[in-house]
């Protein structure tokens, strides 16, 4: 047995772990990223409605209901058991969920998507554990940095992969995606179980008793009172996200008529900005600060669904998604380093599992509530929705949410 696989090993090269973790989600990211710009099409194609395809993403999608009850799970069990198996753990349920949904589309059944959706949903049991690694295997003044870095995987394979997936399917049918991506999930797997080295020491791990999951219970629902704004912009953030962007190319692909591949183009547009501009928003982040850069994400949000409101072109969209790359690269290491940076070690991946669940629970119906308005008022009604929401989302983060000590400015 390798000494990375080790049970009592507990000393990881920083370095190592952040080049495992980009490749990691340099490999997620291509499975996600190819299966994620023909999904929605996809489920239409089986004969699913526009309110079940949000009724679906609010079961298992990225914020589903499911997905916000492993969020703290994960995260409490990981800060007792350790970091890597829920990591694995995560790769191995992803795999069986890609192999269920290609049977949903062999036998062209979307009733066989729910068992698959809640299964995707379970993956998120390692979503705050790779937080967590990624935190431990850097410095606090380079938290930044640290998380730009490992999202670079996850952007770059952003710059080609939606476009493969709509590829695939125009030239060879969904089925093709859904397999290939299953095909990704397993090489993901070998790789984690393989490279990953445990961040964990094993003089912090202690029994997960069944007895602390009340306690758990009440903390997601109660958050800390000095995060507590932070919490409530974050989960606001979700929120307007999800009537509006996460259900975005079923609305395209039903309103304008978009083929797979021209979605898939418009991912990559996205990931393509995202990935030029990802490590140095996180050095400024580590320099100015982490709020500005959560507002200036906002404010390109809101530029962006006011131009969704105004498109009528593809090459409008395509631009519009270019732009929107730019409010993710300031997003994602000023959220994660904010949060990193404001709790204790120790408790970190249950305190990030722990938002997550926050944010899910008032988030989870989104996707369902944004079908609804599709079909009640039209394409306007959800990307509406996505911009107020994302403009009080401004107002709260200016006003009330303040930088944790150790992510003030301080650069040069």
């Amino acid at each position: 047995m390798s000494a990375s696989l080790s049970p009592q090993k507990a000393t990881p090269s920083p370095s190592q772990n952040l080049r495992v973790l980009v490749l990691r989600n340099f490999l997620f990211g291509t499975r996600r990223n190819m299966v994620g710009a023909v999904w929605q099409p996809f489920v239409l194609h089986l004969g699913a409605s526009k309110s079940l395809l949000g009724l679906l993403e609010s079961i298992g999608g990225f914020q589903g209901i499911v997905s916000t009850a492993m969020l703290p799970l994960g995260g409490w069990l990981s800060d007792r058991r350790g970091r890597k198996p829920f990591v694995v753990l995560a790769s191995a349920l992803g795999f069986v969920t890609l192999a269920s949904f290609a049977l949903a589309g062999w036998v062209r059944e979307w009733r066989l998507l729910i068992p698959g959706v809640v299964l995707l949903g379970l993956t998120a049991i390692a979503r705050p554990v790779v937080d967590c690694i990624t935190a431990e295997s850097a410095t606090s003044d380079a938290h930044g940095s640290a998380f730009s870095l490992t999202v670079m995987g996850f952007a770059v394979s952003g710059v080609f992969a939606p476009a493969l997936g709509g590829f695939l399917a125009d030239r060879y049918g969904f089925l093709a995606v859904l397999l290939t991506g299953a095909a990704m999930e397993l090489i993901t797997l070998c790789v984690m179980g393989l490279a990953l080295t445990e961040t964990l020491p094993p003089e912090h791990r202690t029994m997960a008793r069944a007895s602390e999951l009340p306690a758990l219970v009440r903390r997601v629902i109660t958050p800390p009172a000095r995060l507590r704004s932070f919490y409530i912009a974050v989960a606001i953030d979700m929120f307007a996200f999800g009537t509006g962007a996460a259900i975005l190319f079923g609305l395209l692909s039903r309103e304008y008529g978009f083929s797979p591949l021209q979605l898939g183009l418009l991912s990559s547009a996205q990931s393509v900005t995202w990935a030029i501009s990802q490590l140095f928003a996180g050095r400024q982040v580590d320099k100015r600060g982490c709020v500005p850069f959560l507002v200036l994400s906002e404010a390109i949000a809101v530029v962006v669904a006011t131009g969704w409101l105004l498109a009528k072109s593809y090459a409008v969209f395509l631009a519009l998604h270019a732009l929107l790359g730019f409010a993710v690269a300031t997003w994602v290491p000023a959220f994660l380093a904010w949060i990193a940076k404001s709790v204790p070690e120790g408790q970190r991946a249950e305190e990030i599992g722990r938002l997550g669940a926050f944010r899910g629970l008032l988030s989870f119906p989104a996707p369902y509530v944004g079908g609804l308005l599709y079909e009640a008022i039209g394409f306007r009604g959800p990307i509406l929705a996505n911009l107020i929401g994302a403009a009080i989302v401004i107002v709260l983060l200016w006003l009330f949410v303040g930088e944790p000590k150790s992510c003030q400015g301080g650069g040069e």
